[in-house]
């Protein structure tokens, strides 16, 4: 009888540890999650910014929960959490696509904006554009550390070759490459597969509209500099 009641109590301090383990699972995934919300407020932020409010300071929200992200990963990069450091990589990596395609062609028009022959053009929109990638480089930075600690925990469970982890470590500060990079290696874990050939799909649907949309304006200016 009393050892039916260790074992009992046993199964229930594995089914408590199990619980607690489980619960801290499902909060692990909200930290990407306000990160990515944070990012894109950041219109938001910054309108509050240019009109003095009290709040406007949550605009440097994404660079405090970036900071959050690194904290997370370091606490969570033990072995049995090597998957979810990668759906933390995905998420991030795939939730911000439509941020960094709009963000990306608006400092591009900004930047050829600063080419008009207009002082007050030059002096405005060319600080701008610089500004914008840097705080573009530096949200795609502190989104990396979910990429990283997947690939140490990769190393070190023998999973994934020290040459690539340290090719994709590097490939999560460049802009594209880096959801390139997260992309292979959910592919080679089979996980995200159907997401990631959708997310291609579209993209490159996306691209085929534009490139069509472009040869049309191209050809309407031919035609109207033949009239």
């Amino acid at each position: 009888m009393k050892e039916n009641s260790v074992e009992m109590t046993d199964i229930d301090h594995r089914e408590s540890r199990q619980g607690v383990r489980s619960k801290g699972l499902y909060l692990f995934y909200l930290f990407p999650l306000f990160y990515v919300m944070s990012v894109y407020l950041i219109p938001v932020f910054a309108a509050g910014l240019k009109k003095g409010d009290m709040l406007s300071f949550l605009v440097y929200l994404p660079v405090l929960l970036g900071v959050v992200n690194i904290i997370v990963c370091i606490r969570f990069c033990k072995p049995g959490n090597r998957i979810m450091l990668l759906n933390g990589a995905v998420f991030i990596k795939y939730a911000l696509i439509p941020f960094y395609i709009v963000g990306g062609l608006a400092l591009m028009i900004t930047f050829l904006m600063s080419f008009i022959p207009v002082p007050f053009m030059i002096f405005l929109f060319l600080p701008v554009s610089a500004i914008g990638a840097v705080a573009g480089w530096l949200i795609l930075a502190l989104g990396a550390p979910y990429t990283i600690s997947y690939l140490r925990l990769s190393v070190k469970e023998g999973t994934c070759p020290k040459r690539m982890a340290v090719i994709c470590g590097i490939l999560q500060f460049f802009f594209t490459v880096d959801v390139i990079a997260v992309m292979v290696l959910a592919w080679r874990e089979h996980k995200w597969r159907k997401l990631s050939i959708a997310i291609i799909v579209m993209l490159a649907a996306a691209m085929v509209i534009l490139l069509i949309l472009c040869l049309f304006g191209i050809v309407g200016m031919i035609m109207q500099a033949g009239q």
